[in-house]
């Protein structure tokens, strides 16, 4: 599968706004319900541990700053079906990867909606704001 003509198709399917890079990069804005939208990266990278070719998704949703529980946050990592939480550059950050040479479409679908729909969701907990 052509991991980004793929992801631009489907975001143009569902209204969102897709914008390439270059062939390892991207980002999607993501539609996700009562007029909301989240801006996803998408991005090819090789894996530190394989080194074969990952799919990473990422979007922030917030600063990461000392009134943020870590020990909840690291509690509800449980709850995702792809995503976990991060912390890059002072931000926290919901990201979602798989191995890029055998990841199904449906699988991209599913990780672009629940990097989005999640990354908004905790936006407004964490901050009551809609900035990312």
């Amino acid at each position: 599968m052509n991991l980004f003509k793929f992801i631009k198709q489907y975001i143009d399917d569902i209204g969102g706004q897709f914008t390439d890079y270059d062939h390892t990069k991207a980002v999607v804005v993501v539609p996700i319900g009562k007029n909301r939208f989240q801006t996803v990266l998408a991005i090819v990278k090789p894996s530190q541990l394989s080194g074969k070719d990952l799919a990473v998704f990422t979007s922030k949703v917030c600063e990461f700053t000392s009134t943020i529980n870590a020990r909840e946050i690291l509690e509800e990592n449980a709850m995702f079906d792809y995503s976990k939480f991060m912390i890059e550059d002072g931000y926290l950050k919901i990201e979602a990867s798989c191995p890029a040479g055998n990841v199904t479409e449906e699988q991209v679908k599913e990780m672009l909606q629940e990097v989005a729909t999640m990354s908004d969701k905790f936006e407004m907990e964490l901050t009551g704001q809609d900035v990312f």
